[in-house]
């Protein structure tokens, strides 16, 4: 039919097909639900960090009493582990974290909030049980003259570990309230 005319194309046109300029490749953006799923997942890596410090760190040395150099004592203990201070407090802070953790990454607001919360109660247990004990060499200081007490790498770990759990809380709770405000509006 149109394609027996002479000089026709396939559309049924007369003209020549017009050649299109050369154009730059488009260079095409993640979706937002590809950034919010990275975003969603290096949270999670953030508090399960943050929930195996808070183990660690129960295990490890909290407060360490030195005198002079050393803190090789014969008979005197000199090294101050988190469940020294606080028992197994952290360890239930992390099992609940998971749980939170969960629920945070289903989505659920309140569970990103409790997760936060989660860092803000291993937060306080550190400032009320660890902080105190810090600078207190205890009896060795009776013994000895030229003692110190001061955080050993327990004590970062439990500190690392309450910011990680309320810093990933918080990021869920605010990319979970993001979703939530976006299926308002397209519903």
């Amino acid at each position: 039919m149109a394609a027996d005319i002479p000089g026709a194309t396939q559309d049924y046109s007369t003209r020549p097909p017009a050649t299109r300029p050369a154009r730059a490749p488009e260079i095409r953006s993640r979706p937002p639900a590809a950034i919010a799923f990275a975003a969603r997942a290096v949270l999670a890596l953030v508090a399960l960090a943050g929930m195996l410090l808070l183990v660690v760190s129960t295990f490890s040395t909290v407060v360490e009493i030195r005198v002079l150099t050393t803190s090789d004592l014969v008979g005197q203990d000199t090294q101050i582990s988190g469940r020294d201070l606080h028992g197994i407090a952290l360890l239930l802070v992390a099992g609940i974290a998971a749980l939170m953790l969960l629920g945070a990454l289903r989505g659920a607001r309140p569970a990103a909030l409790a997760l936060a919360a989660t860092g803000l109660v291993a937060l306080g247990l550190i400032a009320g049980f660890d902080v105190p004990e810090l600078d207190d060499p205890g009896r060795v200081a009776l013994l000895y003259e030229d003692v110190s007490a001061g955080p050993a790498a327990g004590f970062y770990y439990e500190a690392l570990g309450g910011a990680a759990l309320l810093l990933a809380g918080g990021g869920l709770f605010a990319l979970n309230g993001g979703r939530a405000r976006r299926d308002d509006i397209e519903g």
